[in-house]
C-alpha cells in the first residue's frame, strides 16, 4: 500500500530528497517503507531551518541502502558515514548539497516488524511519525505498538545506586590522572563520562519536581532544566588544563551530588552516603584549596 503523495509534497528543504524516495519506492519492490520521523513530524518542538530529516528505511536490500551508491539517488552527497543505531539496525548519515542533514536509519522488513513488536522503534517514533510510503501495512502494525506519548526516564533504587556509585568511583579515577599528568583522559573522563551520569540524575530531578518532558541526551535541556541547575552547569566543563579539570570536577560532584541527596530523599531511596564522603574526601586530600566539599 502506497501512501497519498500529498504526504510528500509541501514547501520544505528536504521535499526533493522525500520526492525521489517515493518515485523509487513506487517503481521498485525492494523498498517496502518509508516512515518519517523527528521534528518533521513532531507537533510539540516542530523542525526549523537548522533541523535534520530523520528517516526509516525498511527494505528487501538494506545492504544497497546503507552504501553510498544507492544515497547517491537522491542529490549530491558531500558528507556520509555509516553507524550502528536501535534495534540491531544501521544508519546512514548525510550531508547533501550545502547543509541539508539526512539520517536514514535501514531496517529490513523482519528487523523491523521485531523493533516494533519489542517496543524499540516506538523509542524514536512515540513523538510523532509519518508514513511517506507503506506497501507492507507497517502503519497498522505501529499503530498498534507506538503509543503517542513521552515517558521519562523511570529509575529503580537499585539503578539509582549503582548511578551514583559509578559516579564517585569515577571523581577519584578523574582525580588519579589528574594527578598523574594525563590530562586528556581527566579531561575526557569529567567532560565527557561524569558529564552523561550527571545528565541521567538531572533527569530524575526535574522528573521529580515538575514531572518535566526531559527529552533524551540532553535534547532542549535549556528549555527543561531548573535555571539554578543552568547556572551551576557554567562551572563544570573543564578547559585543556589542570587547574580548569580540578574547578570543573569539584563543581561537577557538589552539583551531582545535590542533586543525587534530593532524589534519594523524595523517591524514598537510601543515599549512599559512604561513596559521598570516600570521594569527597579523596578529592579535598589533593585538591582542597581552602572551599573544601562537603562530605556528608
Amino acid at each position: 500500500m502506497s501512501m497519498e503523495r500529498e504526504t510528500i509534497t509541501g514547501i520544505d528543504r528536504y521535499a526533493e530528497i522525500k520526492g525521489k524516495l517515493y518515485e523509487y519506492a513506487v517503481r521498485n519492490d525492494d523498498l517496502r517503507a518509508i516512515i518519517a520521523i523527528g521534528s518533521s513530524t513532531r507537533k510539540e518542538t516542530p523542525a526549523d531551518e537548522y533541523s535534520d530529516l530523520d528517516l526509516i528505511l525498511v527494505t528487501k536490500k538494506p545492504e544497497k541502502w546503507l552504501s553510498r551508491e544507492y544515497h547517491e539517488l537522491l542529490g549530491e552527497v558531500r558528507i556520509s558515514f555509516i553507524e550502528p543505531t536501535l534495534g540491531g539496525g544501521m544508519e546512514r548519515r548525510s550531508i547533501y548539497d550545502e547543509d541539508k542533514d539526512l539520517d536514514m536509519i535501514v531496517f529490513s522488513p523482519e528487523q523491523f516488524e521485531k523493533a516494533l513488536r519489542e517496543g524499540v522503534a516506538g523509542w524514536v517514533m512515540n513523538r510523532g511519525y509519518s508514513f511517506i510510503y507503506d506497501a507492507d501495512s507497517f502503519s497498522e502494525l505501529a499503530a498498534q505498538y507506538v503509543t503517542p506519548a513521552v515517558i521519562g526516564p523511570e529509575m529503580t533504587e537499585k539503578e539509582y545506586h549503582n548511578l551514583v556509585n559509578d559516579f564517585y568511583f569515577h571523581n577519584i579515577w578523574a582525580c588519579k590522572k589528574l594527578q598523574r599528568g594525563e590530562l586528556w583522559s581527566a579531561k575526557m573522563c569529567i567532560d565527557a563520562y561524569l558529564k552523561n551520569i550527571l545528565l541521567k540524575m538531572i533527569e530524575q530531578y526535574q522528573i521529580v519536581v515538575s514531572g518535566a518532558d526531559v527529552w533524551h541526551d540532553g535534547r532542549f535541556l535549556e528549555r527543561w532544566a531548573d535555571p539554578t541547575i543552568k547556572e551551576e552547569l557554567r562551572d563544570c566543563f573543564a578547559h585543556y588544563d589542570e587547574t580548569g579539570c580540578r574547578n570543573a570536577l569539584f563543581a561537577t560532584h557538589t552539583l551531582f551530588s545535590r542533586l543525587a541527596s534530593f532524589v534519594a530523599c523524595k523517591k524514598g531511596f537510601e543515599y549512599p552516603i559512604k561513596a559521598k564522603a570516600c570521594a569527597a574526601e579523596y578529592l579535598n586530600r589533593f585538591y582542597g584549596n581552602g572551599e573544601k566539599m562537603d562530605m556528608e
